[in-house]
């Protein structure tokens, strides 16, 4: 009998030049814009007209045939599913790209003369799952503030959240959790206190505080926060006097024995002092104005700095 030179296959499955994919984080079905089909001329014709496979492979990422895979889940209309071969991490990669082809089935069911299509693109984003909590990075904070006054921000405490999108990473809110305090904490974890301090009344502040990300998770963990209470402060001298009692002929004594400089703690670089005696109102007993230096000593004695 004579072979017909007609051939059963004459076209090529055609499909998109670009598909746009989301995946879930920890899941394995792509979601493809716009969806998966394979045209192909042949249709309705058996075998010829339906797709039988597509085939991925490895785009720049370099990870399209070891992660993914695209099966057909109709034959007469095209439809494909792609799906990654195991859960995904964002944390890890975030992005993939890959190329796909489909298949035809060929002249008969063995395949024979398949045609392929073109290779298209496609680009998959993984979508973030809030899986982690946020963790400061501090479990203790500690500050010191002057009594008596208000301040815009004490301390500020910080937490991290390991998720890799703003939504689940962001840290959307911190909340003090120990009642009665008074202090407040801004969304940036920045702490003031609500009203002034008085270190007599309670010396040291202890409370506790938590954050959550924008998904509502909380910390893992709270962290504490201290803050001391410092007593008010002005700088000066301090132990000195006015008037110096003094019995003549007794000796030099110390003008001011237990003089001590106040700082407040602040660093000091600079020290300027000067004593001045003022002898006016002395008696002629004592006059130093009037006698000389010698003559002085005979009658006072001697003052020592």
């Amino acid at each position: 009998p004579l072979r017909s030179s007609f051939s059963a296959n004459k076209h090529k499955p055609w499909i998109e030049t670009e598909y746009q994919g989301i995946v879930m984080e920890n899941d394995n079905t792509v979601l493809l814009n716009p969806p998966l089909f394979a045209l192909d001329k042949d249709a309705p014709l058996h075998y010829a007209g339906e797709i039988c496979g597509f085939r991925v492979h490895n785009g720049p990422s370099g990870s399209g045939s070891v992660q993914f895979e695209a099966v057909v889940l109709d034959r007469s209309t095209g439809e494909g599913l792609v799906r990654s071969k195991e859960p995904l991490d964002c944390e890890s990669q975030r992005e993939h790209s890959f190329t796909i082809q489909a298949y035809d089935c060929g002249e008969g069911p063995d395949g024979v003369n398949s045609k392929k299509s073109h290779k298209a693109t496609v680009h998959v984003r993984v979508n973030d799952v809030n899986e982690f909590s946020p963790v400061f990075v501090e479990r203790r904070y500690e500050a010191s503030v002057p009594e008596g006054r208000l301040f815009d921000r004490i301390v500020r405490v910080e937490a991290l959240d390991a998720d890799c999108s703003p939504q689940y990473s962001q840290i959307c809110f911190y909340d003090i959790i120990t009642p009665n305090v008074p202090f407040a904490i801004d969304n940036d974890g920045n702490i003031k206190n609500t009203e002034p301090l008085d270190s007599k009344r309670q010396r040291v502040h202890t409370f506790w505080v938590t954050a959550f990300d924008c998904g509502k998770n909380r910390a893992q963990a709270d962290a504490q926060v201290v803050i001391t209470v410092k007593p008010s402060c002005k700088p000066g001298w301090i132990g000195w006097t006015k008037r110096v009692e003094y019995t003549p002929g007794s000796g030099s004594i110390p003008l001011f024995p237990s003089l001590h400089l106040e700082t407040c703690e602040e660093t000091v670089w600079n020290i300027q002092a000067t004593v001045e005696l003022q002898t006016g109102h002395i008696g002629k007993g004592c006059d130093r104005d009037s006698y000389s230096d010698r003559s002085v000593r005979r009658l006072c004695g001697r003052f020592s700095v």
